[in-house]
């Protein structure tokens, strides 16, 4: 069979599939609702559960007339998308919850299709596997068109802040810096090296950090915030402060879920920071309220098993050798880590992130340790992995 046969097939199959889905558009956007809701979105927060209904329905349907090929050009179908954007910057809905649910919604049409396939021909489950790519190039095409215009009207809604800073800030904490250390502590007003500590909060209420900022500057605590993906992310320069009497702090005035991350001496590990207190904050179920370090959320043992699950590129029998445990164990512990951090270590994606993440805690930790010549009790230093 040749390849333009193969195409034209599964071409077909998309659209016959797609047809019968979307004669079901209203029960495909109920399950997709019913996977969110309280899970990914909030009960309590900025998106009402009709709102979202609507959207799931909106943008599955032009999803699967994408993929059927009969309904309008793709420029028309992406308005759905764009128009979610828009209103989701507007309602200060966190840019990570509407990825995230554009990844479901891909999979609820997938298991959607799964389940006609084959029925009346077993031929029917490869070609559809064949046209993977397809449904997930669209999904993410949406997405992306999605996530633009998001990020486009967070700018506008940004105000006429100074923008040297608000550039500068967005690439000190994506690790994008190529300016002098002396100019980048210049404009945002903090010290070059000395003690600094990342925050990452869902808080949206732009008039609540700013009572924060002030609060703590009258604590004599020095903050800079940049607001973007739905998350305000904070820099505090601690002088002599103690961590513990900031999340002091942050817990009295942050009634929604925020992260902190450990100690960090010079401006230039700001990146790691931010993945560490993003990650800590992701520790408190969606909806849940606290401010929390990821060091005292995640044992050593579970960041053990992060770094040796990753080492051994997703092998299980291959991370229990290293850890000396059974691989029972170590599925066990992936599946806490996926309670307690939100974070699915099955899917390489997110590989890159923790690593990152471990990588900057073992060396705050080794660190620590330095300065004060304590070890753990397995010589390790409390290094992950």
């Amino acid at each position: 069979m040749t390849h333009r046969t193969r195409h034209t097939q599964a071409t077909a199959l998309l659209g016959s599939l797609s047809g019968s889905s979307l004669d079901r558009l209203h029960t495909l956007a109920d399950t997709l609702v019913d996977s969110l809701w309280g899970d990914v979105y909030a009960p309590q927060g900025p998106v009402p559960k009709d709102d979202l209904w609507r959207s799931c329905h909106g943008n599955m349907g032009n999803h699967l007339k994408a993929l059927n090929g009969a309904g309008p050009p793709a420029a028309v179908l992406l308005e759905t998308a764009r128009a979610t954007g828009m209103r989701r910057a507007r309602q200060h809905c966190p840019l990570g919850w509407v990825q995230r649910a554009w990844r479901i919604g891909g999979q609820v049409i997938w298991e959607d299709f799964a389940g006609q396939a084959g029925v009346d021909d077993a031929d029917e489950l490869r070609r559809l596997v064949e046209s993977a790519s397809r449904v997930w190039q669209i999904n993410e095409q949406f997405s992306a068109e999605m996530s633009a215009t998001y990020q486009s009207v967070e700018q506008e809604l940004a105000g006429p802040r100074d923008r040297r800073m608000v550039d500068l800030l967005g690439a000190l904490l994506d690790g994008r810096v190529t300016e002098a250390a002396g100019e980048v502590s210049r404009v945002l007003g903090l010290p070059a090296e000395g003690q600094f500590v990342v925050i990452v909060t869902e808080e949206t209420s732009r008039a609540a950090m700013r009572d924060l900022a002030q609060t703590l500057r009258l604590e004599g605590l020095r903050t800079v915030w940049h607001f973007r993906a739905g998350l305000h992310v904070g820099i505090a320069a601690l002088d002599d402060d103690a961590p513990h009497v900031l999340l002091g702090m942050l817990r009295c005035a942050l009634p929604g879920r925020a992260g902190l991350s450990p100690v960090l001496r010079k401006l230039t590990e700001i990146p790691e920071g931010r993945r560490m207190a993003e990650l800590a904050m992701n520790t408190v179920p969606p909806g849940g309220t606290g401010v929390v370090a990821l060091d005292d959320r995640l044992p050593d043992a579970l960041l053990d098993t992060a770094g040796a699950w990753i080492n051994s590129a997703g092998s299980a029998v291959q991370a229990a050798r290293t850890l000396y445990c059974h691989r029972n164990t170590v599925v066990n512990r992936l599946a806490r880590i996926q309670r307690l951090a939100g974070v699915n270590l099955t899917d390489a994606r997110c590989w890159s992130q923790v690593a990152l993440a471990l990588s900057a805690l073992r060396y705050q930790q080794n660190r620590g340790q330095n300065r004060t010549g304590v070890t753990s009790p397995t010589g390790r230093g409390g290094s992950p992995g």
